[in-house]
């Protein structure tokens, strides 16, 4: 009995002391202090914050916040595949960015839509599943990117996959994100690869397997009549778990730091603003909204930052290296519609979208194949550096109602896309207010090369096209007129049509040199509580479409962390 007074005394004392910090944390945070402190705050629910969320809330004793600044996808264009042609029509559940003028292209702005949705541009891309080339990864690791080998890449590829083709060992069977053939439903694609044969092209089997070059079709991340993306394949499993929690509509505007160290993330929901605090900041909202983030936050380049009125944390080259596929298409008239111009009559198109709603299954259920080629803009190159789209549908695709919506021209369509430019962009602040969209700058085309890759692009498939084994499909050239014959000429053509493919990369780049952002574990150098997994990190794009290569970034990533909290 004598201990009791004292016990409760210490009590008493413990509890005030417990209150005089929680009013000091008050003052310092200010108004809209959330009390639950986190393990993770990932910061974008895309490609890689899906993953990410997934992956780091299976330890049950680590506490996950995930924060997405678009709404759910629970739309049902985004899960049926041949809706994405009318998201992408009304710029639907997207940033719809625009670039600055770019000098390279006369002046014309590059559109950039990214995700602003669960799922992001896996809830809004075309749904190609490419792993891209092996080398791609071991150069990375020859730049100082340790650990990001292919050899050392390819298990988390086939830890994500759900390959329902024939497997030989490259590929993954029992992941979580389907991948399946594009539907061959034509008989023009024949013709394109006996045009492409003829010109002593190589076939693949399979471009995400052992033979990564040459022609092949293009698969789709789709799996049983549905889009597959990051949210329906990674987040959904896990939602169920208690110690994952998922905020929508909430605007991340800036990262909180003490001293050198991320410690939470402040975020709007409407017009609440709301702080919250976390022992890791994880940014992976791509590579136009993290570096903005991190730039608003005091981290990149301090003369800019300085310019926007914002103090300098540490002095990074955050925003520059920015990368993308440049592209421009060469079509001709098709003598008679394919299979896709009719299926979008609109009786047969409204028939396949509700086969493909309720039953999962027909046409709109999967999407028309494309041959896909990765090949080299000149002999002596030690990989491919073009990726040809052949036989795509043209732009002006749609539905079409007989004697009232006249019917699209149907064509055969080649596209050049150059997938290693030399040329790099950068990202820069507007102004300090996070809701002012960055200023994106990519200087298309300010290198040599990558005008003279192009041009030989455009030979190739100016060949390929004027086959005789096309020449029962193959009508008047539309896209150019007629054939493009000096350098000149084939320069200025490129420099009037080709646009950026949505694929920014490397505006956070990986690796050990000065100009490097975060290091080969993903931590942003020079502070402490924050890391990164997007296609920012990427040092150098790699040779396809980026975002199945993103989930893999995020599932390494995840391996990484917990290995290091684990030490």
């Amino acid at each position: 009995m004598v201990g009791e007074p004292k016990h409760g005394s210490a009590r008493t004392e413990s509890i005030k002391a417990r209150a005089r910090e929680e009013r000091r944390d008050a003052r310092k945070w200010g108004p809209g202090m959330e009390e639950q402190q986190y393990d993770y705050v990932i910061v974008g629910a895309g490609s890689a914050g899906c993953v990410l969320a997934n992956r780091l809330s299976e330890e049950a004793t680590k506490q996950v916040l995930l924060l997405e600044a678009g709404g759910w996808d629970k739309h049902p264009l985004i899960g049926i595949p041949v809706g994405i042609s009318h998201m992408t029509q009304k710029g639907m559940f997207r940033w719809n960015d625009f670039s600055e003028p770019d000098p390279g292209l006369n002046g014309r702005k590059n559109y950039i839509p990214h995700g602003k949705v669960i799922g992001g541009g896996s809830s809004i891309n075309y749904m190609a599943h490419t792993r891209c080339h092996p080398a791609d990864y071991d150069g990375w690791a020859r730049g100082g990117a340790t650990g990001w080998s292919f050899e050392e890449v390819l298990p988390y590829f086939k830890l994500c996959e759900a390959w329902d083709g024939e497997n030989d060992g490259w590929r993954g069977a029992d992941g979580p994100l389907g991948a399946t053939w594009g539907r061959v439903d034509d008989r023009v694609y024949d013709a394109w690869m006996a045009a492409c044969r003829h010109l002593g092209y190589s076939f693949s089997e399979d471009l995400n397997g052992k033979e990564p070059e040459g022609l092949g079709v293009l698969q789709y991340s789709i799996r049983n009549g549905r889009r597959s993306s990051s949210a329906t394949a990674f987040l959904r499993p896990a939602l169920g778990r208690r110690n994952l929690t998922v905020r929508t509509n909430a605007l991340a505007t800036k990262i909180i730091f003490e001293g050198t160290r991320a410690v939470g993330v402040e975020y709007l929901q409407g017009q609440t603003r709301r702080v919250v605090k976390s022992r890791q900041v994880v940014l992976s909202s791509g590579a136009i909204n993290t570096p903005q983030l991190l730039m608003l936050s005091g981290v990149g380049p301090a003369d800019h930052l300085r310019e926007m009125g914002i103090r300098p944390i540490v002095d990074l080259a955050v925003g520059k290296n920015l990368q993308d596929h440049l592209a421009f298409s060469v079509m001709w008239k098709r003598k008679e519609p394919g299979a896709l111009h009719s299926a979008l009559r609109i009786d047969k198109a409204a028939l396949n979208l509700a086969r493909a709603a309720l039953l999962r299954s027909g046409p709109s259920a999967n999407l028309p194949a494309a041959l896909i080629a990765f090949v080299r803009s000149a002999p002596q190159l030690s990989q491919p550096d073009l990726h040809f789209y052949l036989q795509i549908p043209p732009p002006t695709a749609n539905v079409w109602v007989p004697g009232v919506k006249a019917a699209y021209q149907d064509t055969l369509h080649a596209r050049v896309q150059l997938m290693r430019p030399e040329s790099r962009g950068e990202i820069r602040l507007r102004s300090r207010d996070p809701a002012d969209r960055p200023s994106v700058q990519y200087n298309s085309l300010s290198s040599p090369e990558d005008l003279a890759a192009m041009r030989s692009g455009y030979r190739q498939v100016w060949s390929i096209g004027n086959s005789p084994a096309l020449s029962d499909y193959r009508g008047a050239p539309i896209a150019p007129e007629t054939k493009l014959m000096s350098d000149q000429v084939i320069d200025a053509y490129i420099r009037a049509t080709a646009s950026q493919q949505y694929h920014p990369v490397g505006t956070c780049k990986m690796g050990i040199d000065a100009h490097a952002v975060v290091g080969p574990d993903l931590c942003v150098r020079g502070v402490q509580g924050l890391k990164i997994a997007d296609a920012s990190v990427m040092p150098t794009i790699i040779s396809g479409n980026p975002n199945v290569p993103i989930m893999m970034i995020a599932a390494k990533a995840a391996d990484i962390w917990k290995a290091q909290s684990n030490d």
